[in-house]
């Protein structure tokens, strides 16, 4: 769950990292979508790690393998 400091200062954070596997969000859409500029803010602010380029490099893609390739040697950040 996310907190702002600032505006959430009342609230106590508490680590349940042990009551919870850890799972993988993925974050999907229609092939042939255009990805509007906002949709890709929301998407790098979500996910650094996809930055516009790696974006326009998994539309390009034509099947699961290739975008298995592309994202085969990326590690994902662990919140």
């Amino acid at each position: 769950m996310a907190i702002d400091e600032a505006v959430d200062s009342d609230l106590v954070v508490l680590d349940a990292s042990d009551l919870f596997e850890s799972s993988v969000t993925k974050i999907a859409f229609r092939r042939g979508t255009f990805l509007r500029g906002f949709l890709c803010d929301f998407i790098e602010k979500f996910a650094p790690h996809l930055t516009r380029e790696v974006m326009a490099k998994a539309i390009q893609c034509h099947n699961k393998q290739e975008m298995e390739e592309l994202f085969a040697n990326v590690e994902l950040p662990v919140h």
